[in-house]
């Protein structure tokens, strides 16, 4: 993975990293190559989450468009079942993260104005209560 881009996807890591400690006091960034990029611990349970990062917009079209497929690098591109119980799609240029269970989609466009305006942690709390 060129330098860049692996930069790009650590500071949303560490980005979603930061919002999740607000709610967990157990939260751990996991080594590259593995499914999933944190885990965290909320009600003694262990959540994995993969992080998606973009680091600017769709200019065309004004939204944020995020690969829900493992990295290219891969032989299978899709998550095992399982694998993931959370996907963090992280806007740098915004700052901000919106969380989702997992879905059966390549790619999951979000509307500037969502990613924009959204609160990260009661939506992770939302999340988290709908699981």
């Amino acid at each position: 993975m060129p330098r860049a881009t692996e930069r790009v996807g650590r500071s949303g890591e560490y980005l979603t990293a930061a919002l999740i400690s607000l709610v967990s006091d157990t939260v751990m960034v996991v080594p590259h190559g593995s499914e999933a990029d944190l885990v965290f611990e909320h009600n003694n349970k262990l959540y994995k989450v993969q992080v998606k990062t973009q680091s600017k917009i769709e200019k065309s079209r004004k939204n944020w468009r995020f690969d829900m497929r493992r990295g290219a690098n891969t032989k299978n591109r899709n998550y095992k079942e399982q694998a993931v119980d959370i996907f963090a799609l992280a806007s740098l240029p915004h700052r901000n993260v919106v969380f989702i269970k997992p879905m059966d989609q390549n790619q999951l466009t979000i509307a500037d104005e969502h990613m924009k305006n959204n609160d990260p942690v009661k939506n992770l709390k939302d999340i988290l209560d709908n699981i």
